[in-house]
């Protein structure tokens, strides 16, 4: 009894858990399971100052003195922020063989602390500011360069009850800390708070890589890289409250300016007045509610949309607040607009400022009178019908008439309605791809001419009834040997029929002596005797030497000359316009709501038009609706050069709408150009009439059309020439013919006229800008010259944002791709 206990306590005494420090890899712990093994990962208890990450495990087996033991072995990295000891409190663990202690462990000093490998803070700019006051704050990591770090570009931070821009992006630079080279990632952004209160930040949590040994020996080895956590530092910042406000005050804090414009001054009854209001600056435009109020005196009429904020982009805090009412007086009188005030507090004096628009006096004269000729109407004689006689002229004039009213004039041009729905259109092709498929059916046509010519030359061959006969030979000897005396009979007919054929023999019965080939003679004089003799046998080896005597009598071929005699329609002629086309061919290649955009613009939020429509035309660039209602957009937006480009643009897609046309018109009027390949639309005439029927890809379709009308009208006049020759099916393939070239030339004619634009490569300058000789604004002494609004050209190649233009004649240089608007694309 004693023994079994001996032996059950050595048992439980062999299962153990413990920690283990390993020599061979520093701030590395060893969790070892002595004959047993982990079910699950360990809980492991909470160190103060310290963190123990998992980086892998291992397992073991070994024999000594005949006692087998196993080990499973789990390495947890240290990572502590100070240089001192600790202890690993004691805890349970779970496995296998049940639930077992773990021990305490005290860890020694380690020989690296987080601080000396990687750190961070958060730096504000100030540790005092007022409420809604906009300050600095940057984010510093530290991390040592013998480590080997690999920092992300992001890190963890919550803003909250900040509000703060997007951090920037990171700033990296080396310097040298007590005597160690580190790297330094710096992040920045502006933050304000909307309460006074002591607020202590959040800490930032940043992840990288640091080396922490080498796994591997020798020239195999490779560094062994380990994730870590660094946590900043959370200061504190004192947010005071504003001091006591003035009347007015709406909230806002930091630097503004306030503009007043009214335009024009001097207007008449019933003509609008604007009156733009535009507050901008540095502050904490989350909190401010709007621009402040105006009065105006009830003799306008006042149309008065949302205000609109536009901030810089990537940031929060730089606004400009603008809003322009519209003022549409009633009755005629000076009127004094503002003065206008607006009340913030000033951070940096700690005091409260007031911005003052300036008075404008508005002058508004009575309604414009009626223009009427002053010179009144001859009086003559004989008066057209309806005119007004003599003697009650005077009256007339009396009463007040000074003669004949002249018609008003029409109102001047506006943008129309946009147009409804998605419509894309076809892409032009290039040149050289016209030219290609347009003779893609003549290329067929000469084929088929081809064949029909080969067939013909084949039938009428001289030759073509011997090589038959040669041919039914053959299979005939080789049934003659395995014939019965019946089929042998007819069979032996059929060989001297064929043999008569092979050797032009023309007599009906022709004698032995008749073939030339004494073989053959032998062979025609046995053949006689077996049909015609009394019981003469067929010589047992006839088949063998009449197999030898074909194959020894050669035939001439086909000959390929025979395609060009006359009779077989000369087809030569096809030959040279094959060549004539790839000569052609070659000279041609070589010279080669937030969500409905139409619910924004009829509520009058053009902006967001624009940008749904631009968003349409990046997934689709050829929708022509898209891009005729972004230029009604721009043009709402006083942005008459785009909006002309892009009116340019639909009408090149599609010409034929009338809204596009009228809207192509009125943009080049207001933007005071047009692209020169299309001036000529904007005239009156029969090319730009016709032009205008369709737009450059269906002119190059309609190209390629003709072209395979007339290829297939030829295909019907050969085929009719190598048939019966009808005549009414000659007339109709000439009608074909007449149609396809007049609509051939119709069409090379329409996408002629659009000269560049037909071009997918087209793009048009929307404003006056500079060409440079090389893609970039750094270099002052590159040769640069004005590039002119209106101008089109072929963008043909692309660089880092850069577009290569080139021009007719020959010019070519570097602008801006956002300086382009592509017709195609």
């Amino acid at each position: 009894m004693t023994g079994l206990f001996l032996v059950f306590a050595a048992l439980v005494q062999a299962q153990s858990v413990r920690w283990e420090t390993d020599a061979n890899t520093p701030n590395t712990v060893q969790l070892v399971f002595e004959d047993c093994a982990p079910e699950g990962q360990p809980d492991l208890p909470a160190i103060q100052g310290a963190t123990l990450t998992f980086v892998g495990d291992s397992q073991n087996m070994s024999m000594i003195n005949g006692a087998f033991s196993r080990s499973v072995t789990y390495s947890y990295l240290v990572r502590t922020r100070q240089s001192a000891p600790m202890q690993i409190p004691g805890f349970t663990v779970k496995t296998n063989k049940g639930v077992l202690r773990v021990p305490a462990f005290n860890l020694a000093a380690p020989s690296v602390s987080l601080e000396s490998v990687a750190s961070s803070k958060l730096t504000p700019e100030r540790t005092k500011v007022w409420a809604g006051e906009v300050f600095g704050l940057t984010y510093e990591l530290s991390a040592s360069r013998r480590t080997n770090p690999q920092v992300n570009q992001t890190f963890d931070w919550t803003a909250a009850p900040l509000v703060a821009e997007d951090w920037s992006k990171p700033e990296v630079t080396e310097a040298m800390v007590n005597g160690e080279r580190r790297l330094q990632v710096v992040y920045r952004t502006r933050a304000a708070a909307k309460t006074p209160n002591t607020i202590k930040l959040e800490a930032a949590r940043h992840l990288l890589n640091i080396q922490t040994g080498t796994v591997g020996f020798g020239f195999l080895s490779q560094p062994r890289m380990e994730p870590v956590s660094v946590t900043s530092d959370q200061p504190v910042i004192d947010v005071r409250p504003l001091p006591p406000s003035p009347a007015g005050f709406t909230g806002a804090v930091g630097e503004f300016k306030l503009v007043s414009k009214v335009v024009p001054e001097k207007a008449a009854v019933g003509e609008p007045v604007t009156w733009t209001l535009e507050l901008s600056g540095t502050g904490n435009w989350p909190d401010i509610p709007g621009l402040p109020a105006r009065e105006v005196s009830n003799d306008f009429q006042v149309v008065q949309p949302k205000a609109k904020r536009t901030p810089v982009e990537g940031k929060l805090f730089d606004v400009t607040m603008a809003e322009d009412v519209v003022l549409v007086p009633t009755k005629a009188g000076n009127y004094t607009l503002g003065p206008i005030t607006f009340n913030y507090f000033d951070p940096k004096s700690g005091t409260y400022k007031t911005l003052t628009s300036p008075r404008t006096t508005l002058a508004i004269t009575p309604p414009h009178a009626p223009q009427f000729s002053v010179t009144p109407p001859v009086a003559t004689a004989t008066q057209p019908p309806g005119g007004i006689p003599e003697e009650s002229s005077a009256a007339e004039r009396g009463s007040g008439i000074r003669g004949p009213v002249t018609a008003p004039s029409p109102p001047a041009g506006i943008p129309r309605d946009p147009l409804a729905g998605l419509a894309t259109s076809a892409t032009p092709l290039t040149a050289g791809t016209v030219v290609l498929w347009s003779l893609a059916p003549f290329a067929a046509w000469l084929l088929f001419w081809f064949a029909l010519a080969v067939r013909r030359a084949k039938r009428t061959d001289p030759l073509r009834p011997r090589r038959e006969a040669r041919l039914r030979m053959v299979k005939t000897i080789g049934e003659i040997a395995g014939a019965d005396e019946a089929d042998r009979r007819s069979l032996l007919l059929a060989w001297q029929h064929d043999t008569a054929v092979i050797w032009q023999l023309s007599h009906a019965a022709p004698p032995a002596r008749a073939l030339e080939d004494p073989a053959w003679a032998k062979l025609w004089t046995e053949a006689d005797r077996a049909l015609y003799g009394a019981k003469a046998p067929l010589p047992s080896d006839w088949a063998a030497r009449a197999q030898e005597a074909v194959f020894n009598k050669r035939i001439p071929g086909f000959k390929v000359w025979r395609l060009f005699l006359p009779q077989n329609l000369m087809p030569f002629a096809a030959v040279l316009a094959v060549g004539t086309a790839m000569l052609v061919q070659a000279i041609a290649a070589e010279s080669s709501t937030k969500t409905d955009p139409l619910a924004a613009y009829r509520s009058a939020d053009f902006a967001t038009a624009e940008k749904l429509w631009r968003t349409r035309l990046v997934a689709a660039p050829t929708d022509w609706i898209a891009r005729h209602n972004l230029a009604l957009a721009l043009a709402q937006q006083d942005r008459p050069g785009e909006s002309a480009a892009h009116a340019a643009a639909a009408f090149v897609q599609h010409p034929r709408d009338p809204s596009v046309q009228w809207h192509l018109r009125l943009a080049a009027e207001r933007a005071g150009f047009a692209p020169a390949d299309l001036a000529v639309f904007l005239t009156d005439g029969p090319l730009p009439a016709v032009a205008a029927k369709a737009s450059p890809a269906v002119w190059q379709r309609t190209i390629i059309g003709a072209a395979v009308v007339i290829a297939l009208a030829l295909g019907l006049m050969l085929a009719n020439a190598y048939g019966r020759r009808r005549r009414p099916l000659y007339w109709f393939a000439t009608v074909l013919i007449a149609l396809g070239v007049i609509s051939g030339t119709a069409a090379a004619t329409g996408w002629h006229a659009y000269g560049i634009a037909a071009d997918a490569r087209a793009v048009i300058v929307p404003r006056n800008g500079t060409l440079r000789s090389i893609p970039t604004e750094v270099d002052t002494s590159q040769k640069t010259t004005v590039l002119a609004a209106g101008s089109i050209a072929i963008a043909d190649k692309t660089f880092l944002g850069w577009a290569r233009i080139a021009f007719e004649n020959g010019q070519t240089g570097w602008v801006r791709s956002e300086e382009l608007v592509p017709i195609w694309k």
